[in-house]
């Protein structure tokens, strides 16, 4: 493909079994789809001007080692990478992409991007469990899925506007210094290494909390500011230490396990009791014991009046109109009466 600048359309390589090699050094743009897939034996693609595509998507090339984007994107719609030997994945340095998909790399060893916001879902999952993932200029993405990677870095991250969730990793701590808020859940389960967790800005959860199964997790302390949870915290692990100073609501039920370490449950009781989880359901189990509650919480509690109650304060304000009125009923007929009754008695001392 030497001397190919310009494809206003797509460009789909499906089924090459036989192609070791693609040479495509001076093109700059597929405006359309770019696609290579089942291609079993491509080892090299030279792809060393193209920095603007629709959607790239190369998948099942299980020998190709290398990328061959030299000169890094910077525009695009969507990135999907997967079933690679690829060793790296550098230079997709495009400001949005609807989706950013890097799966089942098995040799990859670093991700890196000045990618700046997703709008659909960045997903980087069942890779070499130790890549390291360079994220340092991702401000928004929609839904993050972060699964089997050795450590983490998006330094710059202020919101995730649907869930975010890290499971199976290898990482040693969490740190989302200026994560702002979660739109849906949090979920941080089954990360062996996980010693620290880091979110001093985050004020809000739109969906639940789940922490568990992370072995060396000790502390969940690293929401100062978190005030909302807009569904249920459940809180799994041998936890010594652990606090929501700022929460003021959880919208679900309240559940912590921490039956093998050193944290009590008087601060959580505490919570419950004075209407901060919402939820039908609270469990505490900690290293002073266990407490509980179940309840069906409505009416003031939640900031709603039933309607049973305003019907019955209206029956009630009827009933007494009602009271009212049939009581001057009965006293109109007995100042009647003691009229009558004057009347006769003049008539008698007339005669």
């Amino acid at each position: 493909m030497t001397g190919v600048q310009n494809i206003y359309g797509d460009l789909n390589i499906d089924n090459a079994i036989k192609a070791v090699s693609i040479n495509a050094p001076d093109l700059e743009l597929v405006a359309g789809q770019f696609e290579i897939t089942n291609a079993t034996i491509l080892a090299t693609l030279n792809l060393a001007k193209l920095t603007t595509v629709g959607t790239l998507q190369f998948t099942t090339l299980p020998a190709l080692g290398q990328i061959g984007l030299t000169s890094g994107l910077t525009s695009a719609e969507s990135v999907i990478i997967s079933d690679t030997s690829i060793t790296s994945l550098e230079g997709i340095n495009v400001f949005e992409l609807k989706v950013f998909n890097i799966n089942n790399n098995g040799e990859i060893d670093v991700i890196n991007s000045g990618l700046q916001k997703v709008t659909t879902g960045l997903t980087i999952t069942d890779n070499n469990p130790s890549v390291n993932v360079t994220l340092d200029q991702l401000e928004s993405t929609k839904d993050l899925s972060l699964a089997k990677i050795g450590s983490l870095s998006a330094t710059n991250l202020t919101s995730v506007n649907g869930s975010l969730s890290v499971i199976d990793t290898s990482v040693e701590s969490l740190d989302f210094k200026e994560l702002t808020s979660i739109g849906n859940s949090l979920t941080v389960d089954t990360n062996d290494a996980l010693d620290s967790i880091d979110f001093p800005k985050l004020t809000s959860v739109g969906g639940a909390l789940e922490i568990g199964q992370n072995d060396d997790l000790e502390d969940f302390g690293g929401f100062p500011e978190l005030e909302t949870i807009g569904g249920t915290v459940n809180l799994t692990g041998s936890f010594n230490n652990g606090s929501f100073p700022s929460l003021k609501r959880v919208a679900g039920g309240f559940i912590i396990d921490s039956k093998d370490g050193e944290l009590t449950c008087s601060s959580f009781d505490k919570l419950n009791s004075n209407g901060v989880v919402r939820g039908n359901q609270y469990a505490c189990s900690g290293a002073d014991g266990a407490s509980s509650s179940s309840s069906s919480k409505s009416g003031s509690s939640n900031g709603v009046v039933s309607e049973s109650g305003s019907s019955s304060a209206a029956s009630s304000t009827s009933s007494e109109s009602s009271s009212k009125q049939n009581d001057g009923a009965v006293a109109a007929p007995g100042k009647l009466t003691a009229m009558l009754a004057g009347f006769a008695a003049f008539g008698i001392a007339l005669f």
